[in-house]
């Protein structure tokens, strides 16, 4: 279904416990049954905010948040911004989204950038943060052209709902 939030609201009964099917072999009936659950959720945060990357990214103020760890023991496994996100996503409903999985999501969403200072990777997503505070938190807007470590990049949100879209299947669907 290819993390279509739509797709997975409409996932039938019979698709959903068949016996032998890929999801009934992955999960288990109540875990599916949440999947589905949480598809219509975010159908209703998308009517609500728009996307379900509004939603997420108005948690930090449409800019990634830029810690600075020296040691990866220092880097927490959930935070008070993920223990929000978390609450307000369990106030509407949602299953399965507690302040560590919330955590994680925001971790591989680009929300929050927990590379070591001494990983190579850290200066690159901190040019990410850097961009994206830029044009006004994640969106270059329709036609304009941005340009990351050289890489040309045609709206950043294309990019950020990609990424979302990926996590969503692992923690929010």
């Amino acid at each position: 279904m290819d993390f279509d939030p739509v797709l997975v609201s409409r996932m039938s009964e019979k698709k959903l416990i068949a016996p032998g099917s890929i999801p009934s072999t992955l999960l288990s009936e109540a875990k599916l049954r949440a999947v589905v659950e949480n598809g219509l959720l975010i159908l209703k945060i998308i009517e609500e905010f728009g996307s379900f990357d509004e939603y997420c990214w108005s948690f930090v103020n449409h800019k990634p948040i830029v810690s600075r760890f020296r040691y990866p023991r220092h880097i927490p496994v959930k935070t008070p911004k993920a223990d929000s996100i978390s609450k307000d996503l369990v106030r509407r409903g949602f299953r399965g989204v507690g302040p560590t999985v919330m955590y994680s999501f925001m971790q591989a969403s680009g929300m929050t950038n927990d590379h070591v200072t001494s990983c190579f990777r850290f200066e690159e997503c901190c040019d990410f943060a850097n961009l994206a505070t830029q044009v006004g938190g994640g969106s270059t807007g329709a036609g304009e052209e941005t340009r990351v470590n050289g890489i040309k990049i045609e709206g950043m949100e294309d990019i950020v709902l990609d990424l979302v879209g990926d996590v969503e299947s692992v923690s929010v669907l």
